[in-house]
């Protein structure tokens, strides 16, 4: 697996082979193969008095008559008036929290990304059931209602403010980490007390400083320090 959808994620579709579909995904314009039935085809909607919601919970339900269905952090919910839409069919709000994307603040980053703390690693995930640390930086910024690319090495190069010295850092500033041949593998949230938020065997908080972060449980250092970005400038 190289990438997860969430439900609601909207995709772009070029072409069938047998139970598969070849995709692309609007928001991050990542392309890979999935299984026909993890897509659903719906008619065209409006965009009038269309907009998109994100769930701002770890989980929701929304149910029509007996039809119930479970949706996990970040998921999106297209909403016209008082009816959810899934589909051909309505869908009303039962259980759950439903809003509008939270104030974008360096704060409400770290919120949000701390809401899947102890979730497991997973490469390719963006879910409490299992993400990776590039996944958990998309999903955070994503509850602020930024989108962000997709691995750390696209995120390294998005628009944004470097910071020089990690004690000049602010929370919710971005560090990313390269390995031995220089390439950006690792990215976290900085908390700006010391440590960083950070999926590495699940999502965990652990010290960092000007080498990097390090890993009290191991006793070492787990990843070197490259960059530090801030991305004020996403703010709409």
């Amino acid at each position: 697996m190289v990438n997860q959808l969430l439900f609601g994620d909207r995709v772009m579709l070029h072409e069938t082979f047998q139970d598969w579909y070849r995709i692309t995904s609007i928001d991050d314009n990542y392309e890979g193969w999935c299984e026909v039935n993890q897509i659903a085809l719906s008619p065209a909607l409006p965009e009038t008095g269309l907009h998109h919601l994100l769930v701002n919970d770890i989980t929701a339900t929304f149910a029509s008559n007996r039809d119930i269905l479970t949706l996990v952090y970040g998921s999106r919910v297209p909403v016209k008036g008082d009816e959810y839409l899934l589909q051909d069919k309505p869908y009303r709000l039962v259980n759950g929290r439903l809003t509008e994307p939270i104030a974008f603040s360096g704060s409400n980053i770290l919120i949000a990304a701390q809401k899947l703390m102890g979730a497991p690693y997973l490469w390719g995930g963006r879910s409490p059931f299992g993400i990776d640390c590039s996944g958990l930086i998309q999903i955070a910024f994503k509850m602020v209602g930024i989108q962000m690319p997709r691995d750390a090495w696209q995120q390294a190069e998005h628009p944004g403010e470097f910071i020089d010295l990690i004690a000049e850092a602010n929370v919710g500033d971005v560090a990313f980490f390269d390995n031995e041949e220089g390439f950006i593998k690792h990215v976290g949230i900085l908390t700006g007390e010391g440590t960083i938020v950070h999926a590495s065997g699940r999502v965990r908080v652990d010290t960092i400083d000007h080498q990097g972060i390090f890993n009290k449980e191991l006793g070492r250092y787990t990843h070197k320090l490259r960059v530090i970005k801030r991305f004020e400038n996403l703010k709409s």
